[in-house]
């Protein structure tokens, strides 16, 4: 059965009434006004694959389960989120803009199978933010004093897991080197002996297998290009990963994956046939090889969409602005530090003087 979601879940504190958000610290619902808490479950009873046919009609499934979420769409940058339908503004983790009373259309989605709740809270992150913009040598002296917070925005990222069962059959050439003994002249003309390098060539084949659960890629088109950024913060413990239930959404944000289904198949299946392909040159072996050629079927294909917790931040120094990322489970930071120009130039002055220093030693 897939679930619904009309406008957004509501859960009011059997205390004073008020909405609950679900707390980082206290991973319960909890009221900002009375201080009351609700605990939530932790399950992992319905954290199900979905089966992947090989042809995939309209970049959906249409067995797979969905859910009705209230959609917003930036008038800036075009960046999809969930939100209340009652949210009086919306300021955009993505760029930044801030839009009065928007107008949220009802969205049909895969409905994600998992989410890993925040644990590090926006004073967490806050923490670590700076506790990691001063703690580079190359970066300004007063960075973190001058550092100005511009935004901080917790939120969901939307991620597809794939698992797969891989064959494959494999050929090629597989090269040892060997070293003989020639004649060349040198410099002066004389006649000196030499060890050359040889190949000899053996042609081998094979086959390897494996089973590849959770291939993970990212569903978000606005952090493509930070991905470099978002693989340093991305190493999960996907073992905290529980079944969804919108209440852990409760208080923060979520991004509508804009990567669809349909390009996240292709890139998980080129994904494992190099990964195959780096197995099986490993196991046909040698100093080299040439020719390689390997055929992978793939087979036992699921998926599921899964929510991972991200905080999206940017800080302002000398009137520009950088943009950093602190992973929601980990705390782990990465992100754009401004670099000063004279640290630089003091390594490099020092670098050259010590080579000046050993070549003048070395002439004596």
């Amino acid at each position: 059965m897939h679930s619904e979601l009309t406008d957004v879940v509501r859960v009011p504190c059997k205390t004073c009434g008020s909405q609950l958000k679900f707390s980082a610290d206290k991973q319960k619902l909890s009221c900002d006004y009375c201080g009351n808490t609700e605990d939530l479950p932790f399950t992992k009873t319905r954290l199900i694959e979905n089966p992947l046919p090989f042809r995939l009609e309209k970049t959906q499934l249409t067995h797979a389960p969905t859910e009705e979420k209230r959609v917003y769409a930036c008038r800036n940058c075009g960046a999809k989120t969930t939100i209340n339908f009652d949210t009086p503004t919306v300021t955009c983790a993505f760029c930044g803009s801030k839009n009065v009373n928007p107008e949220a259309q009802k969205t049909r989605l895969i409905e994600p199978a998992g989410v890993l709740p925040f644990r590090i809270s926006k004073e967490g992150a806050l923490q670590r933010f700076k506790s990691w913009v001063g703690d580079d040598w190359f970066a300004p002296s007063d960075l973190k004093a001058g550092a100005m917070l511009d935004n901080l925005h917790g939120m969901y990222i939307p991620y597809w897991t794939f698992d797969a069962r891989a064959y494959s059959d494999y050929e090629g050439e597989a090269g040892f080197y060997y070293y003989v003994p020639v004649q060349v002249r040198d410099a002066n003309g004389r006649l000196v002996s030499q060890q050359q390098q040889r190949v000899r060539w053996e042609y081998r084949s094979g086959s390897h297998q494996a089973f590849y659960d959770d291939v993970l890629l990212m569903a978000s088109k606005k952090l493509s290009a930070q991905e470099r950024t978002v693989q340093e913060v991305s190493r999960y413990d996907m073992q905290a990963v529980v079944d969804y239930d919108p209440c852990f959404l409760l208080g923060w944000e979520a991004e509508v994956y804009s990567i669809d289904l349909t390009e996240s198949v292709r890139k998980a299946e080129e994904q494992i046939r190099d990964r195959e392909r780096s197995a099986c040159a490993g196991q046909m072996g040698g100093d080299t090889q040439r020719g390689l050629r390997v055929n992978t079927r793939l087979t036992e294909q699921t998926f599921k969409h899964i929510l991972l917790p991200l905080w999206i931040c940017a800080y302002i120094y000398n009137g520009k602005t950088y943009r950093f990322l602190v992973n929601g489970q980990t705390g782990q930071v990465a992100g754009e530090r401004p670099k000063s120009v004279w640290k630089i130039a003091l390594v490099v002055g020092a670098f050259l003087l010590l080579v000046l220093l050993l070549y003048s030693l070395a002439k004596k």
